[in-house]
């Protein structure tokens, strides 16, 4: 393990010789200008005879004319800010009233580097004090902070009221908050006593309901699985009209993009319902994992995140047995974090963060998704008990303080009597994570002696001979199909892997049972068998003695192994095959995944791309029938998923179809006469529907969905017609998508349509990549002090889809040329990803560019 001298060298913080104890702050709002004006209380005044602003590194130095008393002391500041309106600091958002009504609120977003927009401070996680806090708003306007308020009084002939807010608990400066505007509300108290609200735009307080529940729920869940009770006396949730990310777990003070707190009931799909708990239900994990605890610095941000994208799985799956969450979660997040993990140009869970400003960079899958994988895979090695007794014994010991990856390793270490730090630290102080292949496979005496092999997986490139030499601690279930039919009474085996080879031996249950590695995918980590394993391995895919977990994680797998080019292409596609009569929503998620993503790919071989889109169509088509187009009282939460699932593949691969096409323009058309009729056309499956109409119509279709997107009642809606209406086929209008996006649509939501323009064919991809050159200096004035996440946002979605060397040389001299600092890491990520995907496709060309495979595949020889 890296000891915790060393990740502290390189460090660029503020000096320690005078630290914060108390900030008693005072902020004067004024949204008719958009200004506030700050006070921060101090005492007895010493002459400043300096100030020095560092504009590179945030910083401002004060300068007395005699030297400080070493002590207690106060500092006092006058300042005025500006609620500027780029989702950061003190930020303004637009919004309309049940009137009809253009007006203002204004909230905040601290994390990471942002707390500093609004007020001078010692702004890193590691400086922890107590915030008092003071806000003048105008009297017929609300306003909340992390704390109850204590006092309210009439600011003389001002028209405002001043309310002030008890002490917080002491706390990182980034979460803090406070929200000022008009709102409606629900509430509900826990169990163990805490008041819950969920504050929403007027009028829309039902849509809060949902969130209200599973906030309360879960908040109980926390203080028993915790063992340290939720330490606030309130908990408030509010919908901002506005927002960067998905929300923001300010203590006490959660916000939320409306999106993902707000939904009606009644209309919303199985999607956003899951949407809205997951991130209630991480939000509020970070009220214990990072508030309570917090990292001592941004190089140990997946204490925070990694752990929280755990729990929001597992507070989830108790609240909501029948989503299967952790079915999900392989081929969701787990398999996000395998994707980005397998590149070059990844990072390390623990990545080193010299400049606080790095951190935008690494709010990624690997900080959010390969954390939760890690967790999950020491959950599995731990078992229930320890790990939950280990978390407790973490929470007990470090409430209130800064804590670094070693801190929860110890604890864990402490009550299971593992080495804990030995085996995680492969995990998360290196980049990557293994592949396991199977050398050899000798099948006899009623036994499968297997030699296994280990090393970094990279999904393209040879490696050094100090690449060959990296070595995980790699907890390995594995298991038969009697493994996991629960009658036998045999369980899976776990063995821990910590050289380069190593032996297992499996007892089989008959001639052609199959063994499985990584049994239940616990451990993030692909896995190569010889063909003869692999056979057996498709035929438990045909009779489903494989668990669907197994079958999704095996199906992810082996796509990556042929992109790497360790199978041929026509054994994934073989293997493709044997899901034929596949009903489960989770493992048709995964082969919507790898069907779209060499659909996207032979694009630039259309020919190839003719004969796939048949053989995909011979397996969606089937499928959908078989559970149709309209709700059935059945379904239950994954039953919707498949639907959508199924009718978003077959708006891909049989949208020209007449049956198809006309049942998307019936439902279609029942919309136009009825925006609210979810029973014709289910929110599930609505934008594959759009985007049906939109590719096969013309200007009277694309002014239909825009007219729905005109008298969209929420930004639910809003946000469907964004995701559809780059589907259009005519090139004028695909244009007019990428303008309206850039000139028109928030600065939360705009580059959705730029991505569906882009996704929508080869052409859109050239538009927006075009219109990206075009328009550079633009985006960085709408981005300027915006987070780098929009800016990466809008490059992956304007040009990641590109699959050529020749397009990934024209757009690293473009960026070479015009470069983006914050981006820089996204930019590097994307051109990797470009020229393995063009490599790959010159395999597809060769491995199955000839008919006679085809006819093979369906039987046809």
């Amino acid at each position: 393990m890296v000891a915790a001298s060393e990740k502290a060298k390189g460090r660029v913080l503020l000096p320690k010789n005078v630290v914060p104890l108390k900030y008693d702050l005072t902020l004067d709002v004024d949204l008719d200008k958009f200004i506030f004006d700050g006070n921060e209380k101090g005492g007895k005044p010493i002459e400043l005879i300096g100030l020095a602003h560092n504009l590179r590194h945030h910083t401002l130095a004060f300068t007395f004319a005699s030297p400080l008393p070493v002590g207690l002391g106060e500092l006092h500041v006058v300042y005025q800010g500006s609620h500027n309106n780029q989702m950061a600091g003190f930020y303004r958002s637009g919004y309309t009233d049940i009137a009809g009504k253009s007006k203002v609120m204004v909230s905040t977003q601290f994390e990471s580097l942002d707390a500093r927009r609004a007020f001078p401070c010692w702004d890193e996680p590691g400086v922890k004090a107590v915030f008092e806090v003071t806000l003048v708003i105008p009297r017929d306007l609300t306003a909340f902070s992390n704390m109850p308020e204590v006092e309210s009084s009439e600011q003389s002939g001002t028209g405002k009221r001043v309310l002030r807010y008890a002490p917080t608990p002491k706390m990182s400066t980034y979460l803090l908050a406070f929200v000022v505007g008009e709102f409606d509300f629900v509430q509900d108290m826990t169990k163990h006593g805490v008041m819950v609200r969920v504050y929403t735009p007027p009028g829309k307080a039902e849509e809060g309901r949902f969130g209200l529940r599973v906030a309360k729920d879960t908040l109980d869940l926390y203080d028993d699985f915790f063992a340290v009770p939720y330490p606030l006396p309130k908990l408030d949730m509010v919908a901002i009209p506005e927002f960067a990310m998905g929300a923001m777990e300010n203590w006490g003070l959660v916000t939320y993009r409306e999106v993902d707190i707000l939904i009606n009931e009644h209309k919303a799909s199985s999607q956003q319902k899951q949407r809205v708990a997951t991130v209630v239900a991480h939000e509020l994990a970070h009220q214990w994992f990072g508030n309570l605890v917090t990292m001592q610095w941004w190089d140990d941000l997946w204490l925070n995140e990694g752990f929280a994208s755990w729990t929001e799985n597992y507070a989830t799956d108790i609240l909501f047995p029948d989503w299967l969450m952790w079915e999900q979660f392989t081929i969701d997040a787990q398999n996000a974090a395998l994707n980005l993990d397998s590149l070059r140009t990844s990072h390390p869970i623990q990545v080193p963060i010299a400049h606080a400003e790095e951190v935008e960079q690494v709010f990624d899958a690997i900080s959010y998704c390969k954390g939760a994988s890690v967790v999950r895979m020491l959950h599995a090695v731990l078992g229930p008990a320890d790990f939950k007794r280990g978390l407790q014994l973490y929470m007990q010991r470090h409430q209130y303080s800064n804590t670094e990856t070693f801190d929860l390793w110890n604890a864990w270490e402490k009550v299971s009597g593992k080495p804990i730090g030995q085996m995680m630290a492969s995990w998360t102080e290196q980049m990557g994570y293994p592949i396991v292949r199977v050398e050899q496979a000798d099948l006899t005496d009623g036994k499968a002696y297997l030699t296994v092999s280990q090393s970094w997986f990279l999904v393209e490139g040879a490696l050094s001979k100090e690449e060959e030499s990296k070595l995980w601690t790699v907890p390995l279930l594995y298991g038969t199909a009697a493994s996991v039919n629960g009658s036998t009474g045999v369980r899976p085996d776990l063995q821990i892997l910590t050289f380069k080879t190593d032996t297992i031996e499996v007892p089989l249950r008959g001639p052609n049972d199959w063994v499985k590695l990584n049994l239940g995918q616990h451990a993030p980590l692909r896995v190569l068998y010889p063909p003869v394993l692999l056979a057996r391995l498709a035929a438990g895919v045909r009779d489903k003695t494989l668990p669907a977990t197994d079958r999704a994680g095996l199906l992810m797998d082996c796509f990556n192994l042929t992109k790497k080019g360790e199978i041929p292409a026509t054994q994934l596609l073989t293997l493709i095959k044997a899901y034929e009569q596949e009903d489960n929503s989770t493992v048709w998620e995964a082969l919507a995944q790898v069907l779209t993503a060499l659909d996207k790919l032979l694009i630039q071989a259309p020919e190839i791309r003719k004969r796939f889109g048949h053989f995909a169509s011979s397996l969606v088509k089937p499928a959908a029938l078989k559970v149709g187009w309209d709700p059935r009282s059945d379904d239950g939460h994954l039953g919707k998923l498949l639907r959508a699932t199924l009718i978003n593949l077959l708006s891909l691969f049989c949208w020209s179809e007449p049956e198809v096409l006309g049942e998307a323009r019936r439902r279609f058309e029942a919309i136009l006469l009825n925006p609210l009729d979810v029973a014709t056309l289910p929110t599930e499956y609505k934008v594959p529907v759009l985007s049906m109409v939109l590719k096969a119509g013309h200007q009277y279709e694309f002014d239909q969905v825009m007219r729905l997107y005109q008298d969209a009642p929420s930004n639910v809606e809003k946000k469907q017609v964004y995701n559809a209406i780059g589907a259009t086929s005519d090139p004028k209008l695909k244009r007019r998508v990428l303008d309206w996006a850039l000139q028109d649509i928030k600065l939360q939501d705009f580059f959705y349509p730029i991505g569906s323009v882009s996704s929508s064919s080869h052409e859109g991809l050239e538009l927006a990549w075009d219109f990206f050159k075009m328009n550079l200096p633009q985006l960085k004035a709408k981005l300027a002090t915006a987070s780098s996440s929009l800016m990466d946002a809008v490059i992956v979605y304007s040009c990641g889809s590109f699959s050529t060397a020749e397009k990934a040389d024209e757009i690293e001299t473009f960026f070479r040329e015009n470069p983006l600092p914050s981006s820089q890491r996204k930019i590097a990520q994307t051109l990797e990803r470009i020229r393995i995907n063009a490599r790959f496709l010159d395999r597809l060309r060769s491995e199955i560019g000839n008919s006679a495979f085809w006819k093979k595949l369906a039987g046809e020889v």
